[in-house]
């Protein structure tokens, strides 16, 4: 086994949007920018920024089913999770990385409360492994894995499929926003444009006829795919960091290192199907019982949690009690 796949990292970010300054901080930029263009309604939900103890989850899966990774960074903004103390900084080798320190010398770009943002800089952090695990806070290990779940020699293992690249024209993106307004004002489920997003992505990298789309799954990258396209286009990076919210102008520097790897071909693909997203927002019943089932058979490696706080307190008491025993922590509800 290389050096590069020994040395693998995990990177979190993470927000306690429930956190009074941050609130305040929150509210105050976002009155003042207001009338962006091209800015997506639901990048401002208050749902993306809800603290609802997923990142105790995220961290014990990746220590209980990942135990290799050598170190874990949490990426945030002037804040340090409640139940982290120094006892748990040791013991998970972690790491919590401020968004001045990503930011430096391009501090004109914070605050931002935009994900995209961040992920264009999060190979900046200090003393990152060259090999490296980009989760959302919101991602759950379900099972073990192992790094060549991740990375095979300097491969990277991306997961998905190739789609045809659709035409998002003014009109499309506009009704898909309007679709997005009633379904969170009348249902209270947000809709994103997360493929739009992987396809301009793609479009950067030259894929202008199909794209691979990603899951929501933790993703592998390396490091200096992604900081050699910036120093050979700081205008780019410039120009994506800008926006404190989520615009549609934005690419993903994720989706972009997928397409610049496989362009290089430097990827393996695995198609297989091995996750599951709880959605909050969208449970029913019998969906929630079958998922639950597969994450206590270990059919599945991977667990999104979207819109938990969407849960009914029944429903969230059951998922808690499940994750608890599979992670073998205490109960956080």
């Amino acid at each position: 086994m290389s050096e590069s796949v020994r040395d693998i990292d995990a990177v979190i970010t993470w927000v306690d949007g429930n956190e009074p300054n941050h609130r305040k901080k929150w509210n105050q930029h976002k009155k003042e920018n207001r009338n962006i263009d091209n800015e997506l309604l639901t990048g401002r939900d208050k749902t993306r920024f809800i603290n609802n103890g997923e990142l105790k989850y995220c961290l014990s899966s990746i220590r209980k089913f990942a135990p290799w990774i050598r170190k874990i960074y949490v990426v945030t903004d002037d804040q340090i999770p409640e139940f982290v103390n120094e006892e748990f900084i040791s013991e998970h080798n972690l790491s919590i990385i401020d968004h001045k320190t990503i930011f430096k010398s391009y501090e004109w770009a914070l605050p931002t409360f935009n994900s995209r943002t961040l992920e264009s800089m999060l190979w900046r952090i200090p003393d990152l492994s060259t090999h490296f695990i980009y989760f959302n806070d919101d991602f759950v290990l379900t099972k073990p894995l192992y790094p060549s779940d991740f990375f095979y020699k300097d491969q990277v293992v991306l997961r998905g499929g190739w789609k045809k690249v659709r035409n998002y024209g003014a009109l499309r993106i506009k009704i898909n926003e309007w679709v997005s307004a009633i379904s969170k004002r009348a249902l209270g489920i947000t809709r994103s444009m997360n493929l739009l997003l992987q396809i301009k992505s793609a479009k950067l990298a030259g894929y202008d006829k199909r794209y691979f789309k990603s899951p929501h799954v933790p993703h592998p990258m390396r490091k200096k795919t992604i900081s050699d396209f910036f120093a050979a286009n700081p205008l780019l990076l410039n120009e994506n960091i800008q926006y404190k919210f989520r615009n549609m102008d934005q690419f993903s520097a994720v989706y972009l290192a997928n397409h610049l790897e496989i362009k290089n071909n430097n990827v393996i693909f695995d198609t297989e199907n091995d996750f599951v997203m709880i959605n909050g927002e969208m449970e029913i019943g019998m969906t929630f019982t079958s998922k639950l089932k597969k994450i206590i058979n270990q059919d599945v490696s991977f667990l999104c949690i979207q819109g938990l706080e969407s849960l009914t307190a029944e429903q969230q008491k059951e998922l808690d009690l499940i994750l608890s025993d599979l992670l073998g922590i205490k109960s956080i509800r």
